[in-house]
């Protein structure tokens, strides 16, 4: 039987960011590694819009 539910992880989407937003993403992600010395991802998600809850 199929629920109606929404699936957790379907709540959110990659965002939508200008090229500004992003380059300072990047400059994050490189600072936290200088100074932790570890690879780092930093993920940008925003609420679907199809399935807000």
């Amino acid at each position: 039987m199929e629920s109606n539910k929404p699936v957790e992880f379907d709540r959110y989407t990659a965002a939508h960011l200008s090229p500004d937003m992003l380059q300072r993403i990047v400059s994050l992600e490189d600072e936290i590694r200088s100074t932790t010395d570890k690879d780092v991802v930093l993920i940008a998600y925003e609420e679907s819009q199809h399935n807000a809850t």
